[in-house]
């Protein structure tokens, strides 16, 4: 599959919860650090905006899947570092089985139609 030639200003909906949680595996992270990954990772291909991250974040943490430590870094600065929970694990492994089945569908459908 060829390159993109344009830069994607944000992950598909859909998966935006399955990246964060990708990238989370490793260990904590705090905001600006997952969208440099994100963006490193992808070789520049998406980047996700903050108005987009940090809502999901917040669901995340909601729901179970992350906890979150406000660390004091500076005089006057805090960064909250995110970490998936156990039950965060168990989310992306039902995450990735949604992925892959969606994927496989639409590539059958790709290959049908070509």
């Amino acid at each position: 599959m060829a390159k993109q030639t344009r830069k994607q200003n944000n992950i598909k909906h859909g998966t935006i919860e399955l990246v964060l949680l990708l990238l989370l595996q490793s260990g904590q992270k705090y905001g600006y650090q997952l969208s440099q990954e994100l963006t490193e990772f992808s070789d520049g291909d998406y980047e996700l905006k903050e108005a987009t991250m940090y809502p999901t974040l917040y669901r995340l943490t909601q729901n179970g899947h992350l906890k979150c430590e406000q660390v004091k870094v500076g005089v006057r600065r805090t960064r909250v570092y995110y970490e998936i929970t156990e039950e965060g694990r168990v989310y992306l492994t039902k995450l990735k089985e949604e992925y892959d089945s969606i994927t496989s569908a639409i590539n059958k459908i790709m290959e049908r139609t070509d």
